[in-house]
C-alpha cells in the first residue's frame, strides 16, 4: 500500500526574494542567523529541507511566517 509523505522545504525563490528585499549580502545574512555564507548560497540555489529552528530564525529575520517560506512536496512511499 502506498502512503504519502509530505516534506516541507525552504522555497529558494522566496528566500532569494526576501534577501533582496532586505538588501543584505549573503555574508551579512549568514552572520545575522549564525550560518555559513556557503550554506546561504545552497539555500539560494535549490529548495532545501531545513530544521525547524533554522526556518524559525530565517522567518524572524525576514519578518514573515515560516509558512510563507516553505513549499510542501508530496512523496509517495511503498
Amino acid at each position: 500500500m502506498k502512503t504519502e509523505k509530505k516534506t516541507a522545504l525552504l522555497n529558494h525563490l522566496k528566500f532569494a526574494e526576501e534577501l533582496r528585499r532586505l538588501k543584505l549580502t549573503q555574508e551579512e545574512f549568514a552572520e545575522e542567523i549564525d550560518i555559513s555564507d556557503r550554506y546561504v548560497r545552497k539555500l539560494l540555489t535549490t529548495d532545501k529541507n531545513i530544521s525547524v529552528s533554522l526556518a524559525y530564525n530565517i522567518s524572524r529575520q525576514f519578518g514573515s511566517s515560516i509558512e510563507d517560506l516553505l513549499v510542501i512536496r508530496e512523496d509517495e512511499e511503498d
